[in-house]
């Protein structure tokens, strides 16, 4: 798949405004946007050899076949992408991930709290499953993941966007992090993107920031199970400012018609925001994802 880019920083003072815009453009009410990004980095270069990754049965290896042909040899960081809801960021606090037995007898309290408090309160039909899931709270191992690759994009010049190749294959079935183990990837660290998302006609805006996890001494060699709390997460751009991503998804970038198309796309939703923001390529490097020897 190919993917059309362009981006522009927005002040924190202005969020509020600027959603508003993007949702009269797209005449659409914004939907919200929490993902928990987890980045792997590859302990040798992707092939044919080495272990069989057997850690999800929900991936066919045609899929990862023609993911390693799109890396050339090369090494790539990848991620393993996954939906979240605010709720799911009441799990675990700073102070409460001194210690894995610390951390189990508070989530245990955690629990029986959010029962006796479901139980306190009435529930529609048919809500059991999602009432367990609050009061048993957000895991790692039961988060539903999508494996993401974002090649190098092209040399700026070429097109007046941003231009890369990209892939994504759903994990539907198996341990996440076993398959990524067995793949020959190591945990490296994650973040988390919080913003809304509202579509107009092939272009998807985003709105959104970047929020990084707080200091841990320990650097973990996997995730943590649980979530900090949501406040607990720092802006990477420590003014509190956004950036708005105008993105156009192609099924086959090699047809020039296809290309043509989103790129008129794009170009009108720029001069749409003229004047309000400026919507610009982004930089080539800051979107590297090949690793570094």
């Amino acid at each position: 798949m190919h993917e059309l880019l362009l981006f522009a920083q927005v002040p924190a003072s202005r969020h509020d405004q600027l959603l508003k815009i993007i949702a009269g453009i797209a005449a659409m009410q914004p939907q919200r946007v929490l993902e928990r990004h987890l980045i792997f980095k590859p302990s040798r270069k992707p092939g044919p050899g080495g272990r069989k990754a057997g850690g999800s049965q929900g991936v066919q290896s045609s899929q990862m076949q023609a993911l390693q042909g799109q890396m050339h040899g090369e090494m790539f960081y990848m991620q393993l992408v996954g939906e979240v809801r605010k709720e799911d960021f009441t799990t675990l606090s700073v102070e409460s991930s001194q210690t894995v037995n610390e951390m189990g007898i508070r989530a245990d309290v955690q629990i029986n709290s959010s029962m006796e408090e479901v139980e306190s309160k009435d529930s529609e039909p048919g809500d059991a499953s999602r009432t367990l899931s609050l009061a048993r709270g957000y895991h790692t191992d039961s988060q539903r993941w999508t494996l993401h690759f974002n090649d190098l994009p092209e040399v700026a010049g070429r097109r007046p966007v941003t231009s890369r190749m990209i892939s994504s294959i759903d994990l539907a079935e198996g341990n996440a992090m076993q398959f990524m183990d067995k793949w020959g990837y190591s945990y490296v660290s994650e973040y988390i993107i919080e913003g809304h998302r509202v579509t107009h006609n092939n272009v998807m805006l985003l709105l959104h920031r970047i929020l990084r996890c707080p200091s841990d001494p320990e650097r973990p060699s996997r995730p943590h199970d649980r979530l900090y709390d949501l406040q607990d997460y720092i802006p990477i751009d420590l003014s509190g400012a956004f950036v708005l991503q105008a993105s156009v998804r192609l099924q086959d970038g090699n047809k020039p018609e296809s290309i043509s198309l989103g790129l008129n796309e794009l170009k009108s939703i720029k001069e749409m925001m003229k004047g309000v923001v400026e919507l610009e390529p982004g930089d080539r490097l800051a979107l590297d994802t090949r690793v570094k020897n």
